[in-house]
């Protein structure tokens, strides 16, 4: 017959606790750089403007056409920290150099 001695102590299972991963919020500032950085990478968004407001992120100018509206929304939506967008862009056809 085999003796068994408890010390008190717990054993564990194997199981690790549960962390909550830690998540960064970026700042008002830290949301417009990033934002405007995606933006300017498609030439069409250069006259696209941001601002940031506790994760709220507005974007306001003029894109030549109505399809850019929605992608520059769907674009800003995809970056961490933002929680709801406000999209005040129009589209305007670009002028030809024959109108000028």
């Amino acid at each position: 017959m085999e003796n068994s001695v408890s010390t008190g102590a717990s054993v564990s299972t194997g199981a690790a606790a549960a962390t909550p991963p830690l998540i960064l919020i970026p700042s008002d500032s830290e949301l417009v750089r990033r934002a405007t950085s995606v933006l300017r990478w498609k030439i069409r968004y250069k006259l696209v403007r941001v601002e940031a407001e506790k994760g709220h992120v507005t974007l306001s100018g003029e894109v030549d056409l109505p399809s850019d509206i929605a992608a520059a929304e769907q674009t800003i939506r995809k970056l961490s920290g933002v929680l709801e967008v406000t999209n005040r862009i129009t589209s305007s056809p670009r002028r030809r150099s024959a109108d000028l």
